[in-house]
C-alpha cells in the first residue's frame, strides 16, 4: 500500500496500480444500483425505529414523494407533524449506517424534479452512497483486505473507473 492510498499489483503482463477509494466505490455502485433496480427489495425491520425530523416545507414534499421511499423498501410512518419513523429498510444499506444512508436518500428524493426518472433517481442514489461508504484514501487497509478488494473489483461491470469517471486501476505493460 503505497501513501495509504494505492495497492500495487502485478502479474505477467505488467503492473497495476489500484486507487483503493475509487476502486470500493464501483464495487459498492453496482451493489447498490442492482439491488436499486429490483421491484421487490428485501428488507430489514428495526428494533428501534430511526426518528426523522424536517423543516416544515421538506416534511410536505417528502410526504408528496413518500411512494419513492416506499416502492425502495422502506416501512415509513408519520410520527407528529413534520417527522417520520423508519420501522423497516431495505437490506442493502450498510449496517451501522442506516440511519445517515436513510437521511442521504431523502436527502435526493426532496431534490426531486418535475421530470423524475427513477433510472437517474438511482444512479444518483448509487453513486453518492457509494462514495460515502467507500474505504476513503489514507486508509491503512490489511493485505486480506486488499485481496477482497481487488477480487471484488474483478467482478465488476465496468471496473476500470468510479461512478464519477475517475480511474480505478493505472496499468503499465513490462515494456513501459
Amino acid at each position: 500500500l503505497v501513501h495509504g492510498t494505492y495497492i500495487i499489483c502485478e502479474n505477467e503482463d505488467g503492473m497495476y496500480i489500484i486507487d483503493q477509494h475509487a476502486a470500493a466505490e464501483r464495487i459498492n455502485y453496482e451493489k447498490y444500483f442492482t439491488e436499486m433496480k429490483k421491484v421487490k427489495h428485501d428488507t430489514t425491520a428495526l428494533l428501534v425505529p430511526i426518528k426523522i425530523e424536517l423543516p416544515t416545507d421538506e416534511a410536505i414534499r417528502l410526504k408528496h414523494n413518500i411512494g419513492v421511499l416506499l416502492d425502495m423498501g422502506f416501512e415509513i410512518e408519520e410520527f407528529g407533524i413534520n417527522s417520520i419513523i423508519v420501522k423497516a429498510h431495505p437490506t442493502w444499506l450498510l449496517k451501522n449506517y442506516e440511519q445517515e444512508q436513510t437521511r442521504k436518500i431523502i436527502e435526493v428524493i426532496l431534490q426531486k424534479e418535475k421530470d423524475f426518472s427513477i433510472v437517474k433517481f438511482n444512479e444518483k442514489i448509487a453513486t453518492m452512497l457509494s462514495c460515502k461508504m467507500a474505504i476513503k484514501a489514507n486508509m491503512n487497509i490489511t493485505i486480506e483486505e486488499m485481496e477482497s478488494l481487488i477480487n471484488d473489483l474483478r467482478k465488476c461491470d465496468n471496473p476500470f473507473n468510479c461512478p464519477h469517471g475517475r480511474p480505478t486501476i493505472i496499468f503499465y505493460s513490462n515494456y513501459d
